[in-house]
């Protein structure tokens, strides 16, 4: 039976392999994949001349917030996430669950969308607007801090 040229070439690993052994290249200098591939050999060879494997249906995996999710950042509500948060909410979360909470109360899907931007966002400029205190007051950080303009500093 007859075989290809590619098939007769073999795997990189056999390549290699066979350059250890006839000295071309050193022990010491083979390539790092090379004893973790002896050590743990794959359960298919990967030979070039393999045949192609069949294509498999990928399944759908969408669930409803990311339809929700879709619509807000199509519509460019919540891109933004607050670094500084404590409660590891990200904006895009608390809307998904006001529209959902407005969905059940039976709100139609424009009207869940719109409101649920309106809320989370005055919940969001209330917060902005509340002043942090540092802990140590004192501090040279803290002092820098409240003479700095946080919100207009790349403005000239």
């Amino acid at each position: 039976m007859a075989t290809s040229r590619l098939e007769r070439i073999g795997t990189i690993f056999t390549r290699a392999e066979g350059l250890i052994l006839r000295g071309a290249i050193k022990p010491d200098d083979r390539p790092l994949w090379f004893d973790v591939y002896k050590a743990f050999p794959p359960t298919v060879e990967p030979k070039y001349a393999r045949p192609k494997p069949q294509n498999q249906t990928i399944k759908p995996i969408l669930y409803k917030e990311d339809v929700t999710r879709a619509k807000f950042h199509s519509k460019g509500h919540g891109l933004s996430a607050n670094m500084l948060s404590l409660t590891g909410e990200t904006q895009t979360r608390k809307l998904i669950q006001k529209y959902q909470e407005l969905q059940s109360e039976g709100f139609s899907e424009e009207e869940s969308l719109q409101r649920s931007v309106e809320a989370v966002g005055s919940a969001r400029q209330a917060t902005e607007t509340t002043k942090i205190t540092p802990k140590n007051p004192d501090s040279v950080t803290a002092k820098v801090l409240a003479e700095a303009d946080l919100k207009n500093i790349f403005k000239e």
